[in-house]
């Protein structure tokens, strides 16, 4: 059975079940649970982004995907991921794809500190599917130390952005424009920024501030001011787009 962890303001979870629906026959079992709902059910899966997909009770995947590969999940087919290069592919992307995971590889600076999570790494690269995926996590782990920063920051910086104008969107009603940003002001962003990587008292960035901390928070701002104007009327029309009670109506669908 295929349980599709959603969040009903996420548009790409509404996008799923639209796919879903409309690609899979009505006998096909599948099930949908709201992370707003029951967040420590999630979190106890390991799922760190939404849509999440978990086959026969095991998370198989999240982050990236393609809607060939949901629909594939569905029906029982899996995914195709050849090698476990090509999952290392997907699990960079998949980094993108989770304000938890972006902000906190982005204020420590460091890709190395997914690493640690198996769960995760199989679920977020596809490596699930690989022949020889049971080798995924340290080869991950590996090749994730020798990741040079450099080459993430541009897509952890579109992540971060694109959810602090969400973000101020749920919070405020209106939506987020360059003037009140920098009404706001940087120690507001920092305190945002800060708090959304942490990981309850698992992870506290600021108790103990990597090197280089300050200025890669000065770094995000001056981006953020850059593209909220853009960021902002693209969260409006995104969440204007969602009905609501379309979780309920796919939970009694299931």
């Amino acid at each position: 059975m295929l349980t599709v962890y959603v969040h009903p303001r996420c548009a790409d979870s509404y996008r799923v079940y639209r796919l879903l629906s409309s690609r899979t026959p009505q006998s096909t079992r599948i099930t949908y649970l709201d992370t707003e709902k029951y967040p420590f059910r999630a979190l106890e899966y390991g799922v760190f982004s939404v849509p999440a997909f978990s086959l026969n009770g095991r998370l198989v995947l999240q982050g990236y995907f393609e809607d060939e590969e949901v629909v594939s999940l569905a029906s029982g087919a899996g995914l195709r991921v050849s090698s476990l290069d090509e999952a290392f592919s997907r699990l960079l992307k998949s980094v993108y794809y989770s304000l938890t995971v972006a902000s906190a590889v982005y204020v420590a600076g460091d890709l190395s500190v997914v690493a640690g999570s198996k769960s995760y790494l199989m679920s977020a690269s596809g490596a699930f599917f690989v022949p020889e995926g049971e080798k995924f996590p340290e080869y991950a782990a590996r090749r994730l130390s020798q990741t040079p920063f450099s080459e993430v920051e541009q897509g952890l910086l579109r992540n971060i952005a694109g959810n602090f104008a969400r973000d101020l969107y749920w919070l405020t009603g209106e939506v987020p424009t360059r003037e009140r940003v920098e009404k706001l002001g940087e120690g507001f962003f920092e305190a945002w920024l800060l708090a959304r990587a942490s990981i309850g008292r698992v992870f506290v960035p600021q108790s103990s501030p990597r090197p280089g901390l300050r200025e890669r928070v000065s770094k995000a701002w001056s981006y953020v001011l850059g593209v909220i104007d853009k960021a902002g009327a693209r969260v409006k029309e995104e969440q204007e787009s969602i009905p609501q009670g379309w979780v309920e109506e796919a939970s009694a669908q299931a």
